[in-house]
């Protein structure tokens, strides 16, 4: 039962939540309001009260003064005063020093006129029950000190008061009915791009990489939540688009090799041949099967230097150390095709922050590379460097091969892309496209950067940047 009553009642969404708190916070301030202006007004009319008896008082004070010994004409004074606010429940009292009344007004209550005299102020307000007097000692006219009292019933200013609870009242009714109303409209109002973010989320699928969430441009938070979601379905299907392409190259890469040596083994058993047949057969199958081989590896590494998951390498690696082992290794491969290698002068050791293994599998592959595209008498040159602007460390493998189109720069550094079939020279020249993709990822990978600039017929410039240790 209370599952299906929490399906008809959405009580756990976010609006009907939103809706309760709202209510109870405008009622909490509303209430704490009314119970303000309440203690407000009565303080007021308290105060206003506590000052009309004052002067009064002082009045009754100057007249006796000026009027003692006459003391019958002060009691006309209170009596007019008495008389004069008979509606509103004043009363008036004149006493001795020793407590003995002269005379008071008939509406004196019995408590305050039975209420002792203070000898010890000078003046002050009583509140005796339902009623307020001030008082008044008068030393000054003659030997015997005076007191007088007028005061009133405050049931008048309770009545007032209980009359602007009465008015309060139905404001504080209309605020209890309107405010869940309000406020929930305002919910459905605040959480109407949440509902448009779950419903689009609901209906994303890996076949539907084209839907992204509304942004109405408020540039509130809701609206920067959903360019921040957008910008996360850019990445996710911009990333599935590239394992998905790179999947179908793998396969592509693959299904050659793999063509070509089923093709030799069915040749070869199709009808008896002599042996040197055979060893020719299985040579060309077994060279297959190391280009195989050399492609499995790549994928393997181009896997592992992509894993974001796996802490970047931080050790303190020697790049020129790294360049001048590369030069050395590479000089015969260099030398047989008739490329001049060399290593630009530099700093005798340049530190950076990697995998020492992995840094001289870029240098080893932007070697190859340039080695390979560079007709014989030409010339590649390793050079290394700092930038002082961004920290960094800089290699930079320069060939004066035949160079890159313009057009083919932009992709020189995807997985499985080959630029021009006229830069191949021949078998040395057979690769599987990976070796750059291989490179930008474990520079990437280092925090560092690479880049190339190339001219047509002039030659191609690989620059790597990684930061320095």
């Amino acid at each position: 039962m209370p599952s299906r009553l929490l399906k008809i009642i959405p009580w756990a969404t976010l609006r009907v939540r939103l809706t309760v708190w709202n209510t109870l916070v405008v009622l909490l301030i509303a209430l704490v309001a009314l119970l303000a202006v309440k203690v407000g007004a009565r303080s007021a009319l308290y105060r206003e009260a506590d000052a009309v008896l004052r002067g009064e008082v002082n009045e009754v004070a100057i007249a006796l003064r000026d009027l003692y010994p006459n003391t019958d004409a002060v009691v006309d004074e209170l009596r007019r005063k008495a008389a004069g606010h008979e509606e509103r429940g004043w009363f008036t009292q004149l006493l001795t020093d020793e407590g003995r009344t002269l005379w008071k007004s008939d509406s004196c209550p019995p408590e305050v006129a039975a209420w002792p005299v203070a000898r010890e102020k000078i003046e002050n307000l009583v509140q005796v029950g339902a009623y307020r007097f001030a008082r008044r000692r008068i030393t000054d006219p003659g030997d015997e000190p005076f007191h007088v009292r007028i005061g009133m019933a405050t049931a008048f200013l309770d009545d007032d008061i209980d009359m602007l609870t009465r008015l309060l009242l139905p404001v504080a009714g209309g605020l209890s009915l309107l405010t869940p109303l309000v406020g929930y409209w305002l919910a459905v109002r605040a959480t109407k791009p949440v509902a448009e973010i779950l419903r689009t989320a609901q209906h994303l699928k890996p076949t539907r990489l084209g839907d992204r969430l509304e942004v109405v441009g408020t540039q509130d938070e809701l609206d920067r939540l959903s360019a921040t979601i957008n910008r996360l379905l850019d990445q996710v299907a911009g990333h599935v688009e590239r394992q998905q392409r790179f999947v179908a190259d793998a396969a592509h890469e693959l299904r050659g090799p793999l063509a070509a040596m089923r093709s030799s083994l069915e040749v070869a058993i199709s009808q008896d041949r002599s042996a040197d047949a055979y060893r020719d057969t299985l040579a060309d199958v077994l060279e297959q099967a190391r280009q195989l081989s050399k492609l499995s590896n790549d994928l393997l590494l181009l896997a592992e230097s992509g894993d974001e998951t796996r802490e970047p390498p931080r050790a303190r690696v020697d790049l020129a150390a790294i360049a001048r082992q590369g030069v050395a290794m590479f000089a015969g491969a260099a030398e047989e095709r008739d490329v001049g290698l060399t290593l630009a002068p530099g700093p005798a050791a340049l530190h950076v922050a990697g995998d020492a293994t992995q840094i001289r599998q870029v240098l080893g592959n932007l070697l190859d590379n340039a080695i390979r595209f560079t007709p014989s008498g030409g010339g590649v040159t390793v050079s290394i460097g700092t930038d002082e602007d961004r920290h960094e460390a800089v290699l930079a493998v320069a060939d004066t091969g035949c160079g890159i189109d313009e057009e083919h720069l932009d992709r020189v550094f995807d997985r499985f892309y080959k630029a021009d079939a006229s830069r191949t020279h021949g078998e040395t020249a057979r690769g599987g496209g990976l070796g750059l993709a291989i490179c930008r990822s474990i520079v990437e990978r280092h925090g560092g950067s690479i880049r190339v600039t190339s001219q047509p017929g002039r030659g191609t410039t690989f620059t790597v940047q990684l930061p320095a240790a």
